[in-house]
């Protein structure tokens, strides 16, 4: 086989150097009759994107582009498009593409045109002579542009309140409550304690409803943004108010269009947190807040209000359109002009302000089914169907979409049901590990609702789990997680720079990830637990809250300083994360210690992870930091030893 040519490092720039201010490539207008010379556009290219080819696309053969080496070659001469082709495969890393393996193209009928040969351009599938499909590519053209002519695919209008949307989403929800076994919650279950009563077509009066006999109903559940304080709040003098009729004109744009949605979903019931939970008692809201799994586990669906960042902004009116960010011209040859089209060949990446939320990821991972408003269409989600746009895939003239989050397998919150993936304990050390990294990447409006806005999810898990769960920490795994830390948090980070200052030690020991703000990422799974728990006291009022690990630990001057950086090569042997921006504040004038919790497989060889602790008076610990040594000699020869942390 022949070896694959590497990609000549200028391609990646070249689009950039080429391009107008508003990225069009455009060709020398006195040489745009020539096609397969020094311009944007190569012959090869020109026939897949204009009729001339169509031909070629629809045969059985398909049309013949170019081999990778024949391909970089265009490129090095300037052709923009063989520049996008070579980087959409290399980006998806499925294949290799070897210098004299030939890419050759077929015209595809959508989804929308099932098996009708294409009178014009619509889905360019690209394979390798193995026949695997290296790349698919949707053109778009702009009506009334010459390359109109020959493309199917138009801009995408926002589209999330016709009728023909909602339809779509009543048959999906309709198909998926009839079929989906993993979907089979939401069916016939008990009301939440209270939810908004939409009322009937005869009478349509809006008023809160009190279920105090645990009657039985379909409910959807709103999630969205509050972003700042809101109006037509429930609170203590209000309630009475409210369960008489509620003036929908008190209520925010938000909460107004998730009401219209839901009355033409064909569901009478409604729950928001907003106006189900007593804002101003803490006793319910607590109460509240651990019945939120269920809440969302068992609403009929979960209606999203993706693009909304603040209550008052409504979810239903934003106009938006679509075109893909790859622009390329591409000469006409019937009257000499110029065409203009749009290229992608990835998956849309959505882009949700609920996604930065921090109390919505539960919600996202809970929900039985999902109707999101999304920038662009309204999309479905179940946990037999991943998220895709009501009218169908990206095929069909929407989009295909790839959903950043990584959901849990629903079978993990059913004890009934043996999980496909979530059975073994290192599956649910990787389950839980990967819930917290993403949740401690998104905002949070109270910093203080750290462990507040994931508590739905670690009930339900408590349950099936059978273990319990400590500040954000697992008892069967507890030494394990003590093992996260902000090492490469530094962008991207969940909340305010200004709020990694502080270490929230009433809201959290210092040992649980909870104690800081913003994000934080765990070590590789252990190879070894060095560690363990001899006592986890957290309720006893005498002393404070705090474990009692069984240990080895050295302090600060029995490590080699050489150790920390090795001048002869730069490296340093241990690698040291603090847990707060200013540590100095923290540690101040005390000695850091070196708690050992176990080893990681690292570079080859076992590499010790450690807690970094202070003393902090009366033979307590206080944690400051991780680090991770790349052995574990220097504990060799000490004592294991019972050390309090709080």
């Amino acid at each position: 086989m022949a070896e694959t040519a590497a990609i000549p490092r200028r391609l990646v720039h070249r689009r950039r150097r080429s391009a107008t201010d508003d990225g069009a490539v455009v060709p020398d207008p006195k040489r745009s009759r020539e096609i397969g010379t020094d311009e944007a556009c190569c012959s090869r290219c020109w026939l897949l994107l204009t009729k001339g080819g169509l031909a070629e696309l629809n045969s059985a053969g398909g049309l013949r582009h170019s081999s990778y080496a024949e391909c970089c070659a265009s490129a090095m001469k300037g052709c923009e498009i063989c520049v996008f082709i070579i980087v959409a495969i290399e980006k998806k890393k499925e294949h290799k593409w070897d210098a004299d393996d030939v890419l050759t193209f077929r015209n595809r009928a959508s989804e929308r045109r099932p098996g009708a040969v294409p009178f014009g351009i619509d889905v360019l599938e690209g394979s390798l002579s193995s026949g695997a499909v290296v790349i698919s590519i949707y053109p778009y053209a702009e009506q009334g542009n010459p390359a109109g002519n020959g493309i199917y695919r138009r801009p995408l209008q926002r589209d999330v309140k016709s009728e023909r949307a909602i339809s779509r989403a009543r048959r999906l929800y309709a198909a998926c409550k009839e079929s989906h076994k993993l979907c089979r919650y939401a069916k016939d279950t008990v009301l939440p304690s209270r939810v908004l009563d939409l009322g009937t077509a005869a009478a349509p009066t809006l008023k809160l409803y009190v279920n105090g006999t645990e009657e039985h109903g379909e409910y959807a559940a709103l999630s969205y943004c509050w972003g700042g304080p809101q109006r037509g709040l429930l609170k203590r003098r209000t309630l009475t108010n409210m369960e008489e009729g509620i003036r929908i004109e008190d209520l925010q744009q938000t909460v107004r269009d998730a009401i219209a949605v839901t009355r033409r979903l064909g569901f009478r019931y409604l729950w928001i947190d907003a106006l189900c939970i007593i804002q101003d008692c803490n006793a319910d809201k607590e109460r509240e807040i651990g019945n939120m799994a269920m809440i969302y586990k068992n609403a009929a669906v979960t209606v999203a209000a993706g693009t909304a960042e603040r209550a008052g902004d409504g979810f239903l009116d934003m106009k938006a359109t679509y075109l893909p960010e790859h622009r390329f011209c591409v000469p006409m040859q019937a009257d000499g002009g110029v065409g203009t089209v749009y290229l992608r060949a990835e998956a849309h990446i959505p882009k949700h302000t609920l996604d930065g939320r921090g109390w919505v990821l539960q919600e996202f991972l809970l929900s039985s089914r999902m109707l999101v408003f999304s920038e662009y269409e309204l999309l479905w989600q179940c946990k037999e169907t991943e998220l895709r746009g009501v009218s169908g895939d990206g095929n069909g003239g929407g989009l295909d979409y790839l959903q950043t989050q990584e959901g849990l397998p629903w079978s993990v919150f059913d004890e009934e049901t043996e999980s496909v993936f979530g059975n073994e304990d290192a599956e649910r050390r990787y389950l839980w590990r990967t819930i917290v990294e993403q949740y401690t990447r998104r905002q949070l409006g109270y910093k203080d609702d750290r462990l507040n806005a994931l508590r739905g999810v670690t009930r339900e898990l408590e349950t099936v789990w059978r273990d319990g769960n400590e500040f954000g920490l697992w008892r069967r795994w507890f030494v394990e997680l003590l093992a996260w830390s902000k090492k490469g948090c530094d962008e991207g980070d969940g909340e305010d720079e200004e709020k990694e200052m502080v270490r929230e030690t009433k809201r959290a020991p210092s040992w649980s990830w909870a104690s800081v703000n913003g994000r934080i990422r765990f070590t590789q799974m252990f190879e070894r637990e060095d560690a363990s728990v001899q006592e986890v006291n957290l309720l006893e009022a005498r002393v404070s809250r705090h474990v009692v690990l069984r240990c080895r630990m050295v302090d600060d001057e029995e490590v080699d300083p050489a150790m920390f950086e090795d001048w002869g090569s730069g490296k340093s042997r241990v690698d040291v994360f603090y847990d707060l921006d200013d540590s100095v504040d923290e540690v101040g004038e005390r000695a850091v210690s070196y708690l050992l919790l176990g080893t990681i497989r690292d570079n080859g060889g076992p590499s010790g992870v450690a807690l970094m602790v202070v003393e902090v008076g009366r033979g307590f610990f206080q944690r400051v930091g991780l680090a991770i040594f790349d052995n574990t000699q220097v504990w060799k020869d000490t004592k294991y030893r019972n050390v309090r942390l709080q």
